[in-house]
C-alpha cells in the first residue's frame, strides 16, 4: 500500500514501473575492499531534509576523518530519480529508497530493489534491534537491507493552542470523538479538515488510523486469511471502520466542503485554527509548526472504541540504502552502521520530526510526539495494513461516493473485495 503526503518525501511513493537493465534477480553480495574507511562517500537525498543529513554526515566524517562525505540533495520526486540513476548506471552509493515493497515490482522499495539484485545486504550491529513489527520493511530473504530511519504517526494532529482556547480536550474515545464535532460545530469552527477531495489519498486517513484499534486488534491476520480466501472486507472490522466515517460525516465532524478540501488545505486550517485537527501523517506537522509558530500541535492517536484502550498507526519513511555498484562499499556499510548509533538516529528522527525505529534511550520526543512515542514505547505502534493498489483507490473513491449518499458502508466494503 502507498501513501502519499504533502511534501512527498516521507512516505512511500508509487512510480512508473522502470524495465532495469542488467538485473539479475539475485540478491547482491558486498563488493571486496581491503577493509579501510577513507576515500569519497557520495549519496542522494531529499532537499527538505538536507540540514539533518549534513548534521550526519558532519558527526561521521568527525569519526571517519579520511572520508570526504559528497552528498547530493534533490527537490521534487526523490523515486523516481533514484530509479532513473540506477538504470542509468549513475547511481551514488548511499541511495534513498522506501520501506517494503512487492519483490515482483520495479520500484525503490527495499524489497524489489534486492530481490534485483540492486542494493546490498548491510552488515551492521543494529541489524537485530529492529523490533519485530517492523522488521518485514527493512529485511529480504532474512537479511537487512535498509537502515530503518524513523517512525512518522498517521494520527489525529491536533491544535492544542486553539482546543485550550475553546476550553476543549482531545477525544479518548469514540464518543467523545463525536462530542468533539458538535462542540467544534457551537464554536464556529469544525473539527477535522479532512482532504476528502484529494481522491489518491484524503479520504483514506481516519480510515487507516482506525485500522490500528479495529482491524488490528480484532483480526491480526486478516491479510493472510483474506489471501487465503477465510475472510473479505465486507465481513470484516473494514465495515465498522467505514460506518465510523459516515456517522462522523452526519454529524458534520469534517465542516463545510469537505469534499472539495485538499490536504494541504486541511493542514492549513487546523494551523490557522479554524479547524481543531486533522488526521494525516506526521509529515504535515512542520508545515503546521511553521504556519503557525505561536501555536502549539499534539499527536494523538484515534479511539475507534470507547474503552480508552487506542493504538497508533504507524510507518516508516525514508529509508537509506547502499548501491550494489557503490564505488566506495565500504565506506557507505560505514555509514549505514553509524546511521544505526543512537546520536545519528536521534539526530535523524529530530529532523524527521518523527520517532526512531531503532530503540534509543538517547532520543527525547518533542511534546508534540510525546504521546506518539509514548505508545510505540508501549508496543502500540502498528504497522499500515497492506492494500493491493487498485483496492485502495477503490476505497478513496467509495468513500467519497458515501458522502455523496450514493452507497453505505457495506458497498464500499464490497466494492474493495
Amino acid at each position: 500500500m502507498k501513501i502519499r503526503n504533502l511534501a512527498a518525501a516521507t512516505s512511500v511513493v508509487a512510480i512508473t514501473a522502470l524495465a532495469l537493465a542488467g538485473c539479475s534477480g539475485q540478491s547482491a553480495e558486498p563488493a571486496p575492499s581491503d577493509g579501510e574507511v577513507s576515500g569519497t562517500l557520495t549519496g542522494v537525498f531529499f532537499s527538505g531534509f538536507q540540514d539533518t543529513y549534513e548534521e550526519i554526515a558532519a558527526a561521521f566524517e568527525e569519526e571517519y576523518p579520511d572520508v570526504t562525505v559528497d552528498f547530493d540533495y534533490q527537490g521534487g520526486d526523490i523515486s523516481q530519480l533514484v530509479m532513473t540513476q540506477l538504470q542509468g548506471g549513475t547511481a551514488p552509493d548511499i541511495l534513498t529508497s522506501f520501506p517494503g515493497g512487492d519483490p515482483k515490482d520495479n520500484a525503490d522499495n527495499v524489497k524489489p530493489l534486492a530481490a534485483n539484485g540492486l542494493i546490498l545486504p548491510l552488515d551492521v550491529t543494529w541489524a537485530d534491534d529492529i523490533p519485530e513489527a517492523w522488521a518485514n520493511d527493512f529485511t529480504y530473504e532474512d537479511q537487512v537491507y535498509a537502515y530503518p530511519g524513523a517512525l512518522q504517526p498517521l494520527a489525529g494532529i491536533y491544535n492544542q493552542t486553539k482546543l485550550d482556547e475553546l476550553g476543549l480536550a482531545i477525544p479518548t474515545t469514540l464518543e467523545e470523538i463525536l462530542q468533539l464535532c458538535a462542540d467544534a460545530t457551537d464554536n464556529g469552527v469544525y473539527a477535522y479538515a479532512q482532504g476528502l477531495g484529494e481522491a489518491a489519498a484524503g479520504p483514506q486517513m481516519f480510515p487507516f488510523a482506525h485500522t490500528a484499534t479495529l482491524l488490528e486488534q480484532q483480526v491480526p491476520d486478516f491479510e493472510e486469511q483474506l489471501a487465503a480466501g477465510e475472510i473479505t472486507y465486507q465481513d470484516s472490522p473494514w465495515v465498522e471502520i467505514i460506518q465510523i466515517q459516515q456517522d462522523m460525516w452526519d454529524a458534520g465532524c469534517f465542516g463545510e466542503g469537505a469534499l472539495g478540501r485538499s490536504r494541504e488545505q486541511g493542514a492549513s486550517a487546523v494551523a490557522a485554527g479554524e479547524a481543531l485537527g486533522i488526521v494525516d501523517v506526521g509529515a504535515v506537522l512542520p508545515g503546521m509548526l511553521e504556519a503557525a509558530p505561536d501555536s502549539s500541535f499534539v499527536i494523538s492517536g484515534v479511539p475507534g472504541t470507547n474503552d480508552g484502550d487506542t493504538f497508533v498507526t504507524a510507518l516508516p519513511g525514508f529509508v537509506t540504502t547502499i548501491n550494489a555498484k557503490a564505488k566506495n562499499p565500504t565506506a557507505a556499510q560505514a555509514f549505514l552502521e553509524f546511521m544505526g548509533s543512537p546520536e545519528a538516529s536521534a539526530i535523524y528522527a529530530d529532523g524527521f520530526k518523527s520517532v526512531p525505529v531503532l530503540p534509543n534511550d538517547q532520543y527525547t520526543a518533542p511534546s508534540e510526539l510525546d504521546e506518539f512515542s509514548a505508545l510505540i514505547a508501549e508496543n502500540k505502534g502498528v504497522p499500515l495494513p497492506t492494500l493491493q493498489t487498485e483496492v485502495q483507490s477503490t476505497l478513496n473513491q467509495q468513500l467519497q461516493a458515501m458522502f455523496l449518499g450514493n452507497t453505505t458502508p457495506e458497498g464500499v466494503a464490497e466494492s474493495m473485495q
